[in-house]
């Protein structure tokens, strides 16, 4: 399994997010974290709600890194 897949299987819907850094391309959601909501009609993106924002929007799978919920 390619990394990838790795990070799609993790992005399950309802799982909890950050926004990776990838230098001049995401410095607006940089840092941001949030809920995924659902699937983009393609493959590579995902429909999600950053925390703070009401509406769900698409954003490529690249961009996100699962975040490890800890129990408390």
């Amino acid at each position: 399994m390619n990394e990838n897949a790795a990070i799609l299987l993790d992005l399950a819907v309802g799982s909890r997010f950050r926004v990776k850094s990838l230098g001049k391309h995401s410095k607006r959601l940089e840092g941001r974290t949030g809920r995924v909501v659902g699937f983009a009609h393609t493959k590579n993106a995902l429909r999600v709600i950053l925390d703070g924002h009401k509406h769900p929007q698409t954003l490529h799978r690249s961009y996100l890194e699962p975040l490890v919920e800890t129990a408390s």
